[in-house]
């Protein structure tokens, strides 16, 4: 028997998953996903989810290292609904590096009709990090990960795993 991961369980990981906790749920499909620089609107990243795509994977984000100097991001989520309403959507996103919890925070969606098309934006206040776990960051890329964890009415639903560079170059963030 398959243990249930509730949120209690994913707020005492002490370093990121090596593998998906869960296979996405066919209650929800994201659709659109955007992050940016809130104070200027700057979009640092605007991906389209492929509707045919439901495969599972590690996803890989690279940014330069003024990516530092961002004091609050948005990130946007757009998701569609199906045949059931959904309750209390709960994401969790936990943040590390090198097996060392930096960040985590947890948003909230009361409720959403079914077959409907939702637009969740969360803002991330950015951690202050120090001078030498930015350094470490950037000479280590890959090594910072995060686990987002979505539950619809505490049952994990989605598992999502992204790995992070920050050493990309500065034409890419222009």
């Amino acid at each position: 028997m398959q243990k249930v991961i509730t949120p209690e369980i994913v707020r005492t990981f002490t370093n990121p998953c090596d593998k998906f906790l869960c296979k996405p749920s066919e209650e929800i499909k994201f659709i659109k996903f955007i992050l940016r620089d809130a104070d200027d609107n700057f979009i640092l990243f605007d991906f389209d989810n492929d509707e045919d795509n439901q495969q599972q994977e590690v996803l890989s984000y690279q940014f330069t290292p003024q990516y530092f100097d961002i004091k609050t991001l948005g990130a946007t989520k757009i998701f569609k609904t199906f045949d059931k309403p959904l309750k209390n959507l709960l994401l969790i996103d936990r943040f590390y590096f090198k097996n060392n919890l930096i960040k985590e925070y947890e948003f909230r969606f009361p409720f959403c009709i079914p077959h409907s098309t939702n637009t969740w934006e969360s803002m991330y206040d950015q951690p202050a990090l120090g001078a030498n776990l930015k350094d470490q960051m950037l000479l280590n890329p890959w090594e910072t990960r995060s686990d987002t964890f979505l539950f619809i009415d505490g049952k994990l639903a989605n598992h999502e795993r992204i790995e992070y560079d920050f050493s990309g170059d500065q034409e890419d963030f222009d």
